[in-house]
């Protein structure tokens, strides 16, 4: 019950900056129930945070905006340009005709070609598209209103030069995040996604998106801001045991209300740990150093 009513709260959250991130914190908040354990007090922190960082959006947009039916070039220059409130109809004239498939697949692609900060057009779209399969049909056009606002915002006007990709295997990437995981940790975030959402890309956009990341944990920060503070980095002591890094990630959950980014990191870490043990101190010290950002800005 407390899942369910998270889910229809993520549903009507929208961005206040840029993208809206509801939809992915109701995920990770699943995953982080079967790793710490289901724990209804789980949810409603998170339910918290949404609260804290989104707007709510009662109306369901695109049953409203009537329009005419649009041919495929005219929705695909529709959403390009970010045209509202034409936007609605389009993704909802393009998933009646075609499906939410044909549509990830097109955004994954642009996707794959962008090495944006944040990386935000990876996890955001990866986990809309998961999230999408829970979905009963009775929430397909609340969920479509918050996908068309995060492409839009994410691939209108959007330069489709993509870098020169490499093949780079996992743990060098990861090795890479672990030096520079980024504001929030997020290009730690962004690994989690890639490796829980690989068999949603063709291998082509997979490795595009690893090449990618690799980029961006080895570039300049482009927010001066997000670089690690070292003075509080070298409080941070790593813990190598598993039961350390569980109690700083519920710390980092539970022992504030500051973020939404706090449910989505603990749950990258924990599914980084799962699946890279042998960095588990590495991951513990990350966690602590966020606990320690976090009771900075209270």
């Amino acid at each position: 019950m407390a899942n369910q009513k998270l889910l229809d709260q993520a549903l009507h959250c929208g961005a206040i900056i840029h993208q809206p991130h509801a939809l992915k914190a109701f995920l990770s908040a699943q995953y982080l129930a079967e790793y710490l354990g289901e724990s209804n007090d789980l949810f409603s922190h998170t339910s918290t945070l949404m609260k804290d960082d989104a707007i709510w959006v009662l109306q369901t947009y695109a049953e409203s905006v009537k329009a005419p039916p649009l041919p495929e070039f005219r929705i695909h220059r529709v959403l390009e340009r970010g045209v509202y409130p034409a936007s609605y109809q389009a993704i909802f004239q393009w998933h009646q005709s075609k499906g939410f498939q044909d549509i990830f697949e097109h955004f994954a692609h642009k996707a794959s070609l962008n090495n944006e900060y944040l990386s935000h057009n990876v996890t955001i779209l990866l986990a809309m598209n998961s999230v999408y399969q829970q979905l009963s049909k009775q929430h397909i056009p609340t969920f479509l209103n918050r996908f068309t606002e995060f492409v839009t915002s994410t691939f209108s006007n959007t330069d489709e030069k993509s870098l020169p990709h490499v093949k780079v295997s996992v743990k060098t990437v990861l090795a890479s995040c672990i030096k520079q995981f980024g504001f929030f940790g997020h290009n730690l975030i962004t690994l989690a996604w890639l490796l829980r959402c690989k068999n949603q890309l063709s291998v082509p956009q997979y490795e595009a998106m690893l090449s990618n990341l690799q980029h961006q944990a080895n570039s300049p920060l482009e927010d001066p801001e997000d670089n690690v503070e070292l003075l509080i980095w070298q409080q941070c002591e790593s813990g190598p045991s598993k039961e350390i890094f569980v109690q700083r990630v519920n710390d980092l959950v539970f022992n504030y209300t500051s973020n939404l980014h706090q449910i989505t990191l603990a749950d990258a870490l924990c599914l980084l740990q799962s699946e890279f043990s042998e960095h588990t101190a590495d991951f513990s010290k990350i966690a602590q150093y966020q606990c320690l950002i976090l009771e900075k800005c209270r």
